[in-house]
């Protein structure tokens, strides 16, 4: 382990598992007791409605999310914007709309490359290998 700046205050801190320094932490548990308290009185809500009502910077409350610290009995009662298009979502980075059309792309790309590989057909690659004898 090595020394790291708090992405939070920018404090030098010896690296651990939660990636901020010590003081960092517990203002973050602090906010973490804050948050579970809003959701047990007002069950679900989004990330800039928990904002408005707590003051947590909506970075933390995400960074919160990810790591799966906001989770009751499993399951995400806040909402926050899909990266692609903006639509409330409870888990993942990406909506399902936007996760279907995002695997059509893919799977689009892969057959338009199975197809430009079928024309090469007879052409190969060929690299000098270093075997020692």
């Amino acid at each position: 382990m090595g020394i790291k700046n708090c992405p939070e205050c920018g404090k030098l801190y010896m690296e651990n598992p939660s990636g901020l320094c010590p003081e960092c932490y517990a203002k973050e548990e602090v906010y973490e007791h804050q948050i579970g308290e809003y959701l047990r009185e007002h069950g679900k809500a989004s990330v800039e409605k928990i904002h408005e009502e707590t003051g947590v910077k909506e970075k933390i409350i995400l960074r919160m999310i990810k790591s799966g610290r906001l989770l009751v009995d499993g399951v995400s009662l806040i909402s926050y914007p899909c990266d692609m298009c903006g639509v409330p979502i409870y888990e993942g980075r990406i909506c399902a709309k936007c996760g279907s059309s995002f695997s059509k792309q893919v799977k689009e790309v892969w057959r338009d490359k199975e197809n430009s590989n079928s024309q090469r057909d007879g052409l190969r690659m060929y690299s000098k290998d270093d075997f020692k004898k």
